[in-house]
C-alpha cells in the first residue's frame, strides 16, 4: 500500500540540498531579479518570476549531464523561457477574449465591452515580442555580448542583431498590457489584519482568513487551508509569538506593522524599531474574496522587493537574507 506522506528523511534530505542551492545563488540574485523586472516591468511579476526560475532551476539540476560552468547564463535562460512562454499564454488569452467578445450582442454596454475587449487584445499583440524584449534588456542593461545573448536565448548572434534592430523600432510600444491584474483588497480589510497583528490577536487574526486561504512566503514557505495556518509554527503563529522555536539570541525584537499603499494597492509594512531607527524588514500582500483573507503573501526573505517597495515609498529597508536563518545551539 503506498504511503500518503513523504517519509521526514526526504523532506529532510531536500531542505538541505535547497539551502545549499539558494545559498550558492545568493551572489546572482540581485542581478536575476533586475533583470526579471526590466522583462515584467512590475515588483511582484519580477519576484514571482525569480522565484519560479529558482524553482525550474533547482528541478533541471538532475537532468544536466554535464558541469554548469555558467550558473548566471543559466538562471537567465530559465528566466528568459519561462517569461516567453508567459508572455504568450497571455498573448493567447487576449486573443480568446477578443473573438468570445466579438460574438454579437446587444446594448450600448455590451459593445463598449467588446471594443475595450478587442483594444486590449490588440495592443497584447502589438507589443515587443518576448524575444526581442529578452534581447535588449541583456544588450543595454547587462551590456552582455552578443554572442552571450545568443548562447542564453538559444539563438543566432545574427537573430540577436535582428531582434534589437527591431526591439529599439518599438521600444514605446513594449510595455505590457496589465488587464489580467487581480483586484486590490479593501483597505478595511488589511487595516484589521494590521491591527490584530499588532495586538497579538491569533483569535481576530484566524477570524479574518477564509477556510481554504494560503499563506505564502516566496522560497520559504506554504501553507494551504485551515489545517495548515491554524497549526502550531503556522506564519501567522510565528508572527504572533516572535519565532519561540529560534534560540533567545537570534530571536528578532517583534516588528512593529503599519498599513501602507503601494500603487494603489492597500499592503502591510513591517518594521524593525531599533532606537530611534525603523528599518522596513517585510512586506506582505493579500487577496480578498467575500470580505476574509483568501491568500497572504509574506515577502519577509525578499531583499530586492523589500528594497524596492522602501526606496519608492521613502523607508529605510534593513539587511533581510534569502531563507530561514539555520537555527544554532
Amino acid at each position: 500500500m503506498a504511503k500518503t506522506e513523504f517519509p521526514d528523511q526526504i523532506r529532510e534530505a531536500a531542505r538541505a540540498v535547497w539551502h545549499a542551492y539558494i545559498d550558492f545563488l545568493t551572489p546572482f540574485r540581485p542581478e536575476l531579479y533586475e533583470y526579471c523586472k526590466r522583462l515584467t516591468g512590475d515588483i511582484w511579476d519580477a519576484e514571482d518570476l525569480v522565484q519560479d526560475t529558482i524553482l525550474r532551476g533547482f528541478g533541471f539540476l538532475n537532468q544536466v549531464q554535464r558541469p554548469i560552468d555558467n550558473p548566471r547564463g543559466y538562471m537567465i535562460r530559465i528566466a528568459t523561457n519561462l517569461w516567453i512562454d508567459a508572455t504568450r499564454r497571455r498573448a493567447s488569452e487576449a486573443q480568446a477574449i477578443a473573438v468570445e467578445a466579438a460574438e454579437p450582442r446587444t446594448g450600448t454596454e455590451a459593445s463598449l465591452a467588446t471594443l475595450g475587449a478587442r483594444d486590449a487584445a490588440a495592443r497584447m499583440m502589438q507589443m515587443l515580442a518576448p524575444q526581442e524584449r529578452a534581447a535588449l534588456v541583456l544588450r543595454e542593461v547587462f551590456d552582455m555580448k552578443l554572442e552571450e545573448i545568443a548562447q542564453t536565448l538559444g539563438t543566432s548572434v545574427g537573430a540577436v542583431k535582428a531582434a534589437l534592430h527591431r526591439g529599439r523600432g518599438a521600444l514605446q510600444e513594449s510595455e505590457s498590457v496589465r488587464a489580467w491584474r487581480r483586484p486590490k483588497p479593501s483597505a478595511a480589510l488589511v487595516e484589521r489584519f494590521v491591527d490584530g497583528l499588532n495586538a497579538s490577536d491569533l483569535r481576530e487574526l484566524l477570524a479574518l482568513m477564509s477556510d481554504n486561504a494560503t499563506v505564502e512566503m516566496p522560497g520559504n514557505l506554504l501553507e494551504v487551508g485551515r489545517k495548515d495556518f491554524e497549526g502550531k509554527g503556522s506564519w501567522l503563529w510565528q508572527a504572533v509569538n516572535v519565532h519561540p522555536d529560534l534560540p533567545a539570541h537570534l530571536r528578532p525584537p517583534k516588528f512593529v506593522n503599519e498599513a501602507g499603499t503601494l500603487d494603489g494597492e492597500p499592503i502591510l509594512l513591517a518594521f524593525m524599531v531599533l532606537g530611534d531607527s525603523k528599518l522596513l524588514m517585510a512586506v506582505v500582500r493579500f487577496d480578498e474574496e467575500d470580505h476574509r483573507i483568501s491568500r497572504i503573501r509574506a515577502y519577509n526573505f525578499n531583499p530586492e522587493v523589500i528594497q524596492e517597495v522602501g526606496t519608492r515609498l521613502g523607508l529605510h529597508s534593513g539587511v533581510v537574507p534569502y531563507r530561514f536563518p539555520t537555527l544554532l545551539s
